[in-house]
């Protein structure tokens, strides 16, 4: 190989790197798509201790209402099939 095509090779080699290096680097540490510039006014527990309408149910009571919802809508769609 002549020196300029070492040159070449290596140079290429050193810039595919670089931006293989660039598309593997947000995955190290997940992508987060966000917005994180510091405006918070005050502490949000002390804000949600006094909302009455918070309300937080478990997961077992969501993933029952979900599933009666998909029941009332399957039962609907059996119904405009007949």
């Amino acid at each position: 190989m002549k020196l300029d095509e070492k040159v070449l090779l290596g140079t290429a080699c050193f810039f595919a790197g670089a931006v293989a290096g660039f598309l593997i680097a947000p995955i190290k540490k997940g992508i987060y798509c966000g917005n994180n510039n510091g405006n918070n006014y005050g502490d949000s527990s002390e804000e949600n201790e006094n909302d009455e309408d918070v309300s937080v149910k478990s997961e077992e009571e969501a993933i029952d209402e979900i599933n009666k919802v998909i029941n009332e809508v399957a039962k609907e769609m059996r119904k405009e099939e007949k």
